[in-house]
């Protein structure tokens, strides 16, 4: 088979333009709550009750009426009637009249007439009397209606991504399901005669697969379906039956390996035969040999085989892209560093450079993690990367940078 070059490489730009001309949105489904954790908000949610509902006390000690205990101190201790005893959960039965206080615990409710709750550090009892050496303000170590949410508040916008801290909320409000974004139906193989799985004995000559797992496992920590069809070798007529036997189950083909310019890499030659190739090669470093394909509507995505290669295109062309397709945005945390060391790129190709965070003298540094694309460690010894544009050319040495973490 005759194999031709890259030729003109499209921009990361540009390859997203016509990636998204090509996917189409996921759909909304209702989806139990306890199946939620992070998957996109098909719509804007707000709040139904007010957090508290009820008032409440902050701290275990007594419900009082605040200006029943002005005046006392250390060396002048009041005293107060204690007239009832109630816990989280538990409804007062009685009302407190001046001269009168509750036992409560914390979280429990207040009586009507309650303004302040005096703290359990500051008190003594003597069978039903409460001695007293504090003075509280009215609204002391109270919890107000609504103090945390109010009803009818906007809680999370349409295309939030939901989260354990997210979900605790949409738990106070008594939601059971949620309407979410259907997650992507994603087929993936990975690609090579060199490949063997982890499961089988090594021989001379042969490597374990690595980016089935590392892919794989991305996808999944993003919500995604996966359909794993594991190793195919270098073969056309295998590579066209992955694509072509999964194309209308999935949502999008993504496999790696078999696209960059080696004498058996099969992969243009495949997503020709069953529909039409649209970039070979995108100005990214690393992870160039990128194939963008369009199949029965579908888009066919093939990656390189170096590991580095293949799981840094999943944070820079993969998962935005996935994400697009549920209406939301790929967003990562970033902290803020100093970079250890000046680092020359090349202008009109987007780099992605992973780091290792350490600690210097009370500020974080952004040591580059310089490997290369073959190696299987550079993504595992770094906690993130940096992104540098097509339009940048150098970062100096103490240049404060932001560093995506995974």
């Amino acid at each position: 088979m005759t194999k031709q070059g890259f030729g003109k490489l499209a921009s990361l730009k540009e390859a997203f333009e016509i990636i998204f001309r090509i996917v189409k949105k996921t759909g909304i489904e209702k989806a139990d709550i306890e199946s939620t954790n992070q998957r996109v908000l098909a719509e804007d949610i707000f709040a139904k009750i007010d957090v508290p509902h009820f008032r409440k006390s902050a701290m275990d000690g007594f419900a009082v009426i605040a200006e029943d205990t002005f005046g006392a101190s250390n060396t002048s201790p009041k005293e107060l009637r204690i007239i009832e005893s109630v816990t989280a959960g538990v409804m007062p039965e009685k009302d407190i009249k001046k001269g009168e206080c509750i036992e409560i615990t914390t979280g429990a409710p207040l009586p009507k007439s309650a303004n302040a709750v005096l703290m359990v550090e500051y008190t003594e009892k003597e069978d039903n009397k409460l001695i007293f050496y504090k003075t509280v303000a009215p609204g002391d170590n109270v919890i107000e209606i609504g103090s945390d949410v109010k009803s009818g508040q906007l809680l999370f916008e349409k295309g939030a991504i939901l989260n354990p801290r997210y979900l605790g909320v949409l738990s106070s409000q008594g939601f059971s399901s949620l309407n979410v974004k259907k997650t992507p139906n994603i087929a993936y193989f990975s690609s090579g005669n060199e490949i063997i799985d982890s499961h089988t004995k090594l021989v001379e000559g042969k490597v374990y697969d690595i980016n089935t797992r590392t892919i794989v496992d991305t996808l999944r920590e993003h919500g995604c379906k996966v359909l794993n069809l594991g190793v195919v070798g270098d073969d056309l007529e295998q590579i066209t039956q992955a694509i072509n036997k999964n194309i209308n189950n999935a949502d999008l083909i993504l496999l790696s390996g078999g696209s960059s310019l080696g004498g058996e890499d099969f992969m243009v030659e495949a997503v020709k035969q069953l529909g039409k190739v649209l970039v070979h090669g995108i100005a990214v470093k690393p992870g160039k040999p990128v194939i963008i394909g369009e199949v029965k509507g579908k888009l066919v995505l093939g990656l390189p085989g170096y590991p580095t290669s293949a799981l840094s295109n999943m944070y820079t062309l993969v998962l935005p892209v996935i994400y697009k397709m549920m209406d939301s945005e790929f967003k990562t945390r970033q902290v803020r560093a100093k970079l250890s060391r000046k680092i020359v790129s090349t202008i009109g190709r987007y780099e992605f450079l992973p780091v290792k965070l350490e600690k210097h003298q009370k500020e974080l540094l952004a040591v580059p993690v310089l490997k290369g694309s073959s190696a299987i460690t550079s993504m595992a010894e770094s906690d993130g990367y940096i992104g540098i544009d097509e339009n940048t050319e150098v970062l100096n040495k103490d240049e404060y940078i932001e560093v995506n973490l995974y």
